[in-house]
């Protein structure tokens, strides 16, 4: 009998002996959060995902506080009560914020980290109705959700911007503007969901508080309406997201003394983006990389990414890859096929049309092929002989030329075509019209656009 009881009062006393072996609230917070994330990623289903950590978090809080109230020598009432409002302070997200994050990158991250920011505002005018319901943010990028509805059409926004309170304009870029790589979810009635990305540059940030603000169109129209809309939304600096991450890379490539440095890649939000850096002491100026590819190794099989963007800022290059499922540490290969340097002779064409004769080319490597009467227009037809097949080479001249007394003429532009391309062999073939006149001859045409020479070289880097 006496041993019964002293197994029942051990039973009774052992949740507080183990509540008196304190944890520290650090790794106490990690391991709820780490439970929860393992506990979501079990479910078949995202949305269901969401609403069962919310709920789950909200137990969990709940318990936290029992704890500090009955063993107040083990947990600060206080103490747990911040970490119980960290629990049950994760927004729900909507199931078409998880469908648009998609399985990989880093928007899923962001979302499975818990950096959802709800917002919940609206504005409407004219039957127009649009609500900002959560963003994810970093400060230097900004990735809003929303939800649009007029007059039972779908309604998008038409270059869309950002500004202070003071209605300043931040100096903020819209990423993929006006472009189809996003796919929003639709719903009946008209009920639209989609995001919108933009990106500050380097140095500047996202204030405290900034308005959404442009026109919505409504899409589904005869002809297009629009309206005016403004959304003023606050940010969370508790709750930013990581939305940039940077790979050193630092490898050089030497194309023939010319070298190259692949410098960083960068992952932001949708894409991955690649720093060349052309060599100081370069004797010629590099113009772009030749076959460049971006591949994807994580299944051991390559898969390409699409190239989006491209700058150039003087010393390289920054190549702009769609890459929105990237998650870090997926292997990446960059491949290559050579370097294109510009050209560095006398950039102009003199043709007389009235003989058609090439008077005077860049280089031996540009023929005339015709001149041509096309209606009111003459046609000029050249050909640039090619290091490989395929390759776009062309004699393009810039937007007015001139005749042997100096007077100028413009090209064509009344909206008509009047200059194409097409490969023959070794052979780039491109034409032009200029007006049909009586002009003094020869005519003189700098060209905005001449080859240089290519250095074939075919590379290989491995980035992890």
């Amino acid at each position: 009998m006496v041993e019964e009881k002293e197994r029942l009062l051990e039973q009774y006393f052992q949740s507080a002996a183990i509540a008196s072996r304190r944890i520290p609230e650090p790794l106490l917070e990690e391991a709820v959060a780490a439970g929860l994330n393992r506990g979501k990623r079990i479910r078949r289903s995202r949305a269901v995902m969401r609403r069962s950590a919310v709920f789950v978090g909200t137990i969990a809080a709940a318990m936290l506080l029992v704890i500090g109230i009955a063993f107040p020598q083990a947990y600060s009432p206080s103490r747990l009560s911040g970490l119980a409002a960290k629990l049950m302070d994760r927004a729900e997200v909507p199931d078409y914020v998880e469908q648009l994050a998609g399985e990989r990158g880093i928007l899923r991250e962001a979302l499975d980290d818990g950096k959802y920011q709800a917002i919940e505002r609206t504005a409407s005018y004219g039957g127009y109705q649009v609500t900002v319901d959560g963003m994810l943010t970093d400060l230097n990028h900004v990735v809003l959700f929303y939800t649009s509805s007029g007059a039972g059409e779908r309604i998008t926004p038409d270059s869309p911007r950002l500004f202070t309170l003071g209605y300043d304009p931040l100096n903020a870029v819209q990423f993929m503007a006006g472009s189809q790589q996003f796919k929003g979810v639709t719903e009946e009635g008209g009920i639209y969901h989609d995001m919108i990305i933009f990106d500050l540059p380097l140095g500047e940030t996202l204030p405290s508080e900034f308005y959404l603000a442009g026109r919505w169109r409504n899409e589904g129209g005869p002809v297009p309406q629009d309206q005016w809309l403004e959304v003023k939304i606050p940010v969370k600096a508790n709750r930013l997201a990581v939305l940039e991450r940077v790979i050193d890379v630092n490898r050089t490539l030497d194309f023939d003394g010319q070298k190259i440095k692949v410098s960083t890649v960068k992952q932001d939000v949708q894409q991955l983006e690649i720093t060349l850096l052309a060599d100081p002491s370069n004797d010629k100026r590099a113009e772009r990389m030749y076959g460049l590819m971006l591949y994807n190794n994580r299944k051991g099989g390559y898969t390409a990414y699409n190239l989006v963007t491209m700058a150039s800022n003087g010393e390289g290059w920054e190549l702009g890859y769609f890459a929105p499922e990237y998650q870090r540490g997926d292997p990446l290969i960059l491949t290559g096929k050579g370097l294109e340097t510009a050209f560095e002779g006398e950039k102009k064409m003199v043709i007389n049309t009235a003989t058609k004769t090439l008077v005077q080319a860049p280089d031996s490597r540009l023929k005339l092929e015709s001149i041509k009467r096309s209606g009111s227009f003459i046609r000029i037809r050249t050909a640039i002989k090619t290091p490989l097949q395929g390759m776009a080479y062309v004699a393009r001249p810039k937007s007015k030329f001139k005749d042997a007394n100096g007077a100028f003429y413009p090209l064509p532009q009344d909206g008509g075509v009047h200059e194409a391309w097409n490969s023959r062999g070794e052979w780039s073939e491109y034409y032009f019209d200029i007006p049909a006149s009586q002009y003094v001859q020869p005519l003189t045409f700098d060209l905005r656009d001449y080859p240089g020479e290519l250095i074939l070289q075919d590379f290989k880097i491995e980035i992890k």
